[in-house]
């Protein structure tokens, strides 16, 4: 396996003790009251901060949300700067972080719709490749107790806080300090100009930035599910069975080849073959290959979902229609379908 490969492996199956941190500087970016607070020292990092700052990079690793970006090497200055950052030297690192601080801050204050935050920025090892994390904490509005020394009464007020550490975050950057590979989440705001944009990769990053493996999945189970809605035609059980070979697919690969699913699901259909690599090709998919970290993200291969002309739903566990034991579907000879649920012993009204 080649070093590229291997580093690949090791981001897509690391553990949260398998992160070890290394520094960390904290940069205020208030840019609803126009504040700016860059520090100049780095954060003593005790066991529970490192802890908490963990368990925020673990999420980002393993999220299905997370994106993969390469920078625009000719115009990215945000690669220039980590290129001449030395991170095993303090300075340099302090330096590099409070201008990287600077610079997203200008971005934000191009917007009213942009979260002010504080910028977290953490170094942090993987077996033997360094990285950068640069957090976005986005303030939250909570309201805390306040207590007055000098009166009886207690006060509620209104106060800004970082997301918890059961949060989840939706703006931040991991870096890959020796191959400057990106793994971002973000979200799209309007820009000052009425523009709505990916600011963090367009504008911060400049770099390209894939589809999430999750919006992946998301937009090839549409497009069968949206191609085997045009053709009633075929039956229920023939369409219903496109959805049962695409969970085998995965199961078989772990892993989504998108040209190959084409093929062995439409292949033999011109018509359904060439609205396939149409719709996949409008996001570029057509050649991609990708999976994901989390099972949840494709539970909707675990059971098929049907819904009737008159409104019912009706939703089978993949295991139950491919045994075929407990449900059948006869196709009617002047059209229509019946499904018949057997062996039912007890049922729950939800």
């Amino acid at each position: 396996m080649d070093k590229t490969k291997r580093r690949q492996s090791i981001m897509e199956h690391i553990q949260k003790d398998d992160i070890i941190i290394r520094k960390g500087i904290l940069h205020i970016l208030d840019s609803h009251t126009g504040y700016l607070g860059l520090s100049s020292q780095l954060l003593e990092m005790g066991p529970d901060l490192m802890e908490f700052v963990r368990g925020h990079i673990f999420k980002i690793m393993e999220s299905d949300d997370a994106k993969r970006c390469q920078f625009n090497g000719s115009v990215s200055p945000v690669l220039s700067l980590l290129e001449s950052m030395e991170e095993s030297d303090d300075e340099s690192f302090i330096e590099a972080t409070r201008v990287l601080g600077e610079n997203l801050f200008d971005i934000m204050c191009d917007s009213v719709t942009i979260p002010a935050a504080d910028l977290l920025c953490v170094t942090f090892q993987v077996q033997s490749v360094i990285h950068i994390a640069l957090l976005k904490m986005n303030y939250k509005v909570t309201y805390v107790h306040r207590e007055e020394e000098d009166a009886e009464a207690n006060d509620i007020v209104k106060q800004r806080v970082m997301p918890t550490d059961s949060a989840k975050l939706t703006e931040a950057v991991i870096i890959d300090l020796t191959e400057y590979k990106v793994r971002l989440v973000e979200k799209k705001y309007e820009m000052l100009n009425g523009d709505k944009i990916n600011y963090l990769s367009e504008r911060f990053l400049q770099c390209y930035a894939d589809l999430a493996p999750k919006k992946k999945f998301q937009i090839l189970n549409k497009v069968i599910n949206d191609i085997n809605n045009h053709y009633p035609e075929d039956g229920i059980a023939k369409r219903l069975d496109m959805k049962s070979r695409l969970r085998e697919e995965f199961t078989e690969n772990q892993a989504f080849k998108v040209n190959e699913i084409g093929d062995k699901l439409f292949g033999n259909h011109q018509g359904k073959k060439q609205e396939f690599d149409e719709k996949i090709e409008r996001y570029d998919m057509q050649y991609d290959t990708f999976t994901v970290a989390k099972e949840n993200t494709v539970k909707k291969l675990e059971y098929q979902m049907l819904e009737t002309d008159t409104g019912i739903e009706i939703k089978i566990p993949m295991e139950e229609y491919n045994t075929k034991d407990n449900v059948e579907i006869i196709e009617e000879p002047g059209g229509g379908s019946t499904i018949i649920i057997k062996n039912i012993e007890n049922v729950k009204i939800k």
